[in-house]
């Protein structure tokens, strides 16, 4: 064997063991993974699912190219390569085989290039057998919901693998027939030999079957949310882009057939005018005319018009979850009556809605931890103090932020990170969010609040080792197994195990004596990663802490999302346009062992059901959920987003007006995308008598003059989702218009002057609107320091409207009490009220330093309430 196949020889053999050999070391941590699970056969039957799936692309394409590039070989008569002999140049045949072998070389690396391109094709063959029925059928084209939902996605890729596959085939045999002298442009006229007219005639024979095919496609993706009005048809969709698809596919039809007819033909004049009808009957089809028909489109028939919004309207609600809302009205609040209980009613609204990040900070101050490279996981909740009484708690879990602490200097060193306690997270935190909250760490959470020292609320048995954030790997020591509760992770064991590990995972010190063959290593711990590995049918909200039985437990909304819901307007969730959001799925992780369930929220949730056993999955029933925990979960937050916007859109009833949402000063937060939004949080009793924890968003009417309207969400008892839409029946302001009462209001402004300070700093939280008292009260936070430098912003002041009043106070109860006295609505003239309520405010600041120990704060609020009652240096109030 010759030098030359020698080096051939290594090379190939270097580039199998890097490619092949990392393929296995792929698999056989993904099957450990599973394995240390307890879910080691669904990994066998996903593995040979997608083996399977992917060798017959693999086959397929490559029988495909094959034929192509064998087409081309066998046109070709010989190939003469030059070769210099010494002084002498002769031109050398190359072999038959040879070329041969090139010729399924170049088939073989398209197919393999197709199929890596195309892996997940496996994860859409097992949705559409699995899809089942969703239980609507469209009025259009007479097909099930689950249809577009499940089965057009895996359509609409073959469709794209197909056609990707047969124009590369196009563009390869024209390159190759080029370069072997078959076509040629002589005198500007192209020249073809038979045998390549032949073959480019029927490649394009079947690429006429495949536009056929797409304009098929295109008629079902029009219904499917591909319509003109943002997904819902219009009369132009339902009497021109549907028609015409279906008229552009005969016609695709009728040019594969001709040109499949073409191959006896010795003129292409034909050929050429059957592809250019096609093109011009495209054009005119797909933009043309649809786009005059939308310009002339004023004297469409009124009825149809009608009927189809009626259609949009009531399946852009189907795919929202919006049917069947509960609705009802109310009125102004009682100023005699409903103010004196309105403390109490308000006591479950927290200050803190719309400032996630101010309140992390201030747990963390709370804490201690002055950490540069922590993160923390917060959420709200809802407790039962030791009196029986339910409470909104604040939660929160932190750790280590691995892409900060990569900035830091020096660098903490490889053990440190992975197996000392940067590795683990800090144990759970807890502060009461409510309206009397002080701001310091509860003691215990569960099952009763008994005090509220600034302690730890659960002391987990073990190391937190699952994470809500971005975690690197983690090793957990054999001694930490208990007889109850062994270890997590997958054991390193051997040198040949540890190295598969490592190569697979990229950690080389697996293979040093940091570790040692009884150590277990925890990969993709943190809860994205192990989600989207076990469930990647749904997409989850950040996780969330909870303590139930007394452990640290994980819990995330699960979702299914798609742009492929019919006849519904699209909205923007997480960056995409979907007009289907659904929230069937629970899932909790034990934030020690690692144990994870998934449940379905609902027990009409059979599509969902379907969806989860396309993956291997068999979500445990919602009568499995254990009462404790279905008092944990909460109404998912990225489908009240997602239906607020829907609804904000198509207002209260079908033609009814539409209406924007108003949840913030101005702009609703999170811009335009409903997953980001920022809802206010309360313990309310709305709809029963026992307080839930609800989110609020309200909306403006259509000129954004007045409050239109609240949409409630809530959890309940059960678990379900459910929603409440509070309409309002008189003319309440808007958030916009409440927040420039604030800002005109004495005890709002005194207040500000009184907590900044010249260290300091003051800012103003977001209006929400809260339902309480038997109508709606605007309240708004005022976060403060005095060293801006080294505290961070606390709810020092809360600022409540309603009936035109104003009342400020330290909490919620305060600022009730205020409102109820009449603070801001006090007679006399302005000059006198300013000074009242500066004084009350300065009074108020007083009482609030004095409750904190902040005697910075007391002083200036000491030296405000010598302003506002005009005296002197020398006197004494």
């Amino acid at each position: 064997m010759s030098r030359r196949r020698h080096a051939g020889v290594a090379i190939a053999a270097v580039l199998l063991l890097l490619f092949g050999g990392r393929w296995i070391a792929l698999r056989y941590t993904e099957h450990a993974w599973y394995a240390s699970l307890g879910l080691q056969d669904r990994f066998w039957a996903l593995l040979a699912r997608s083996v399977a799936v992917q060798l017959a692309v693999l086959l397929a394409t490559l029988g495909w190219f094959a034929a192509t590039t064998l087409g081309v070989y066998r046109s070709i008569g010989s190939v003469h390569l030059p070769h210099r002999l010494g002084n002498l140049e002769i031109a050398e045949a190359v072999p038959r085989p040879v070329l041969r072998g090139i010729a399924l070389a170049i088939a073989a690396v398209l197919a393999l290039a197709t199929t890596y391109t195309f892996a997940d094709l496996d994860h859409l063959v097992a949705l559409y057998r699995h899809a089942g029925r969703f239980g609507m059928t469209e009025p259009v084209l007479g097909r099930d919901a689950a249809f577009y939902l499940a089965k057009l996605p895996l359509l609409e890729t073959l469709h794209l693998l197909a056609t990707l596959s047969v124009v590369l085939a196009v563009a390869l045999a024209v390159g190759l027939y080029a370069l072997t002298g078959s076509l040629a442009v002589s005198r500007r006229r192209l020249q073809l030999t038979p045998h390549a007219r032949t073959h480019l005639t029927l490649l394009l024979c079947v690429l006429g079957l495949l536009v056929a095919w797409g304009f098929c496609l295109d008629a079902l993706q029009v219904v499917g949310g591909g319509g003109a009005r943002g997904g819902a048809l219009s009369p132009v969709d339902r009497a021109i882009r549907i028609p015409a698809a279906y008229a552009l596919a005969l016609i695709a039809l009728g040019v594969a057939v001709g040109s499949g007819l073409a191959v006896r033909w010795t003129r292409a004049a034909a050929l050429v005018a059957l592809w250019a009808t096609l093109g011009m009957a495209a054009l005119l089809g797909r933009l043309v005319v649809p786009l005059l028909a939308d310009a002339w489109g004023a004297g469409a028939d009124p009825a149809v018009t009608q009927a189809l919004n009626g259609l949009a309207d009531g399946y852009a609600r189907a795919g929202f979850g919006l049917v069947g809302v509960v609705s009802r009205r109310v009125a102004a609040t009682d100023a005699t009556g409903d103010l004196r209980r309105l403390g109490a009613a308000l006591g479950g609204y927290s200050p803190w809605s719309g400032e996630p990040r101010l309140l992390t900070a201030t747990i963390a101050a709370a804490a201690g931890d002055t950490a540069p490279a922590r993160a923390w996981s917060t959420t709200f909740a809802r407790y039962t103090d030791h009196s029986g009484n339910p409470r909104l708690v604040a939660l929160a879990v932190s750790q280590i932020d691995p892409l900060a602490l990569a900035g830091l200097e020096p660098r903490p060193g490889w053990t440190e990170m992975h197996r000392g306690a940067l590795a683990w997270a800090g144990e759970p935190l807890a502060m009461d969010a409510g309206g009397a909250g002080d701001g310091r760490l509860l003691a215990s959470l569960s099952p009763v609040d008994a005090a509220s020292a600034p302690q730890s609320v659960a002391r987990a048995p073990g190391r937190i080792r699952f994470l809500p954030g971005p975690a690197e790997l983690a090793v957990v020591s054999p001694d930490e197994a208990t007889i109850d509760e062994p270890a997590p992770g997958v054991r390193l064991g051997a040198f040949g195990r540890r190295l598969l590990l490592a190569w697979a995972l990229q950690s080389p010190p697996l293979l040093s004596s940091r570790t040692g063959s009884a150590d277990r290593v925890l990969f993709w711990r943190d809860l994205p990663s192990l989600l989207s590995r076990l469930y990647p049918f749904a997409a989850f909200d950040p996780a969330r802490p909870a303590i139930v039985g007394g452990r640290l437990v994980w819990i995330a909304d699960g979702y299914l999302v798609s742009s492929r819901f019919p006849l519904a307007e699209h909205v923007r969730w997480l960056g995409d346009e979907v007009n289907y959001v659904a929230a069937p799925y629970v899932v909790t992780v034990d934030a020690v062992s690692g144990r994870t369930r998934i449940y379905l929220r609902t027990p009409r949730a059979l599509f969902a059901a379907n969806i989860a056993r396309s993956e291997a999955v068999e979500p445990l029933p919602s009568d499995s959920l254990e009462p404790e925990l279905r008092r944990q979960l909460s109404y998912p937050l990225g489908l009240f987003g997602a239906q607020a916007a829907m609804l904000a859109r198509r207002g209260e009833s079908p033609g009814a007006a539409p209406w924007s949402l108003a949840t913030q000063d101005s702009t609703a937060p999170g811009g335009s995308d409903a997953a980001r939004l920022e809802p206010a949080v309360a313990v309310l009793a709305l709809d029963t008598t026992t307080p839930e924890m609800w989110l609020l968003l309200s909306f403006a009417d259509a000129g954004g003059s007045r409050l239109a309207a609240v949409l409630a969400g809530t959890a309940g008892a059960t678990g379900e989702p459910r929603l409440t839409l509070l309409r309002a029946a008189e003319a309440f302001p808007t958030p916009l218009t409440a927040a420039g009462r604030f800002n005109a209001s004495p005890s709002v402004l005194a207040a500000a002057a009184a907590l900044a300070g010249p260290e300091g700093a003051v800012r103003r939280g977001a209006v929400y609107v809260v339902p309480a008292g038997g109508g709606f009260v605007y309240a708004q936070t005022l976060f403060a320091t005095p060293d801006r430098r080294r505290e961070p912003l606390r709810a020092r002041l809360v600022a409540l409207l309603t009936d035109n009043r104003v009342g400020v106070g330290s909490d919620i109860a305060a600022a009730a009490r205020a409102l109820r006295e009449g603070a801001d609505g006090a007679a006399g003239s302005l000059a006198a009220a300013a000074a009242l309520a500066s004084a009350r405010t300065a009074f108020l600041a007083l009482d609030s330093a004095v409750r904190r120990g902040d005697w910075e704060q007391f002083g200036r609020a000491y030296a405000a309430l010598r302003r506002a009652l005009q005296l002197r240096s020398e006197e004494r109030p």
